[in-house]
Formats: C-alpha cells, structure tokens, sequence
C-alpha cells in the first residue's frame, strides 16, 4: 500500500482529527452545559466506533485485497486505509450503544457536528501525505503526481471544504434552534459535496451503476435530509 514514512504521516493525522475533534466537542458540550461523566462515554463511544467503522469501511470496499492477504494488518495502528463514510457510521452506531447503555436521551449530534468537519479536513491533509484518496488524471495547474502522472490534488479539494464547513457551522451553531438540526446540516453539505468529488477519485471502486459506495450513501443521506428540511412544518 504506502511505505512505513508515508502511514505513520497517516496516522499522527489521524491522531491530530480525532484530537482536534474531541476538543471541538468537549467545548460545544461546556457551552451547552451537557458535560457530565455520561457524555465521557460518549466521546469514548464516538472515538471507537469511528476507528473501527473507518478501517472497516476501507477493508471491505476499498483494500479488499490488500485485508485479504493480510487481515492482521487490520489492527495496525499505522496501515493506511479509513474511509471518511464508514467513520461516521461507525461513529454514529457507537454514540448510540453508548446512549442507550447510560440512558441519555438528549440530542447529541450537533456538538459533535463541527467537530466532524475540522476532523476531516485535518485528516485528509494525512491522506494527501500518504498519497491515498488521489483525483483522476488532470493538467490544472495545481495537479500533483501521484504513481508517475498529474492527478487532481482531490485531498486538498475535501481538506479545504470541510475547513470551510467547519467555520460555516462555528458561525450559526448558536443560531440553529431545533436541536439536532445542526448535525443533520453537516450531513446534508458534506453527502453533497462527497458525491460530487467523488466523481474526480481516481482511486473509486465501483458499487453501482458507475457509482461508489460513498456515492450510493451520500445520495441516500442527501434526500433523506432534503426531505427532512423541505418538508411542510405542521403549524400548531
């Protein structure tokens, strides 16, 4: 896959995401009073479940080769290969155990959403190290080689993005009303810009129907929540 020098850039990445948004988190959750013991398993649950939805997500659909001659490698702390979709999954699976397991029936998504954002906009600046996620072949200016040809940089198109939809989401975090709401806008963005940069991936694995399987769910997120936000409000 990548050499040892270029995971282990990965991986202090990673460490740096998952870092940076547990900060995010801790001061939305302050700011919103809901710190307590409980929702420091939540953030434990949230950490979890990204990590193994994330490696998961990569060994079933996009290295599958690779996991099948060395499914140990699964486990490695510095082998390449998380994909952004299934750390959501994972993530959002974890938070939901962990909700059940301590009862806790408040909304939580909106604390985490900003937090999402600058997370993978730092954790695709490792992609771009480690030479993953790469772009299609490309002669704009700012190409960048990858396996001996000019590529678009599709790393730094998310990394920069998801910068931006972070300082968007800081911006009206305090003026979403309904709780939950913010969450469901950072899905509802970053599901469109997904299946739009995932047509410049040199590196996407068809599902169906000339699509990726990020692509399949990013559009099944999109509606759902286009739905969610479009539909008649009942007036009381």
């Amino acid at each position: 896959m990548n050499n040892t020098y270029a995971a282990l850039n990965y991986s202090l990445c990673s460490v740096l995401a998952y870092t940076a948004g547990g900060i995010i988190f801790y001061f939305e959750a302050k700011r919103k009073k809901m710190i307590s013991e409980k929702f420091l398993y939540i953030i434990l649950a949230a950490l979890l479940g990204g990590l193994i939805g994330s490696r998961l997500g990569s060994a079933l659909f996009v290295y599958r080769e690779f996991y099948f001659k060395n499914p140990l490698m699964i486990f490695s702390p510095v082998a390449g290969g998380k994909t952004v979709v299934g750390g959501l999954i994972g993530g959002y699976f974890g938070v939901i155990t962990a909700k059940r397991i301590f009862n806790i029936n408040r909304s939580t998504g909106d604390v985490f959403a900003p937090g999402l954002a600058l997370g993978i906009a730092i954790g695709r600046i490792g992609c771009f190290l480690n030479g993953c996620c790469y772009g299609t072949v490309s002669n704009l200016p700012w190409s960048i080689r990858i396996n001996g040809q000019l590529v678009h940089p599709t790393q730094i198109y998310e990394s920069l993005f998801c910068f931006l939809l972070f300082i968007f989401l800081w911006v009206i975090r305090s003026r979403v009303r309904k709780e939950g709401d913010l969450f469901k806008i950072f899905l509802l963005i970053y599901s469109f810009f997904r299946f739009w940069i995932e047509f410049l991936r040199g590196d996407k694995v068809i599902f169906i129907f000339s699509l990726s399987i990020a692509q399949v769910l990013s559009a099944s997120v999109f509606l759902l929540l286009s739905f969610y936000f479009l539909r008649p409000k009942r007036v009381a």
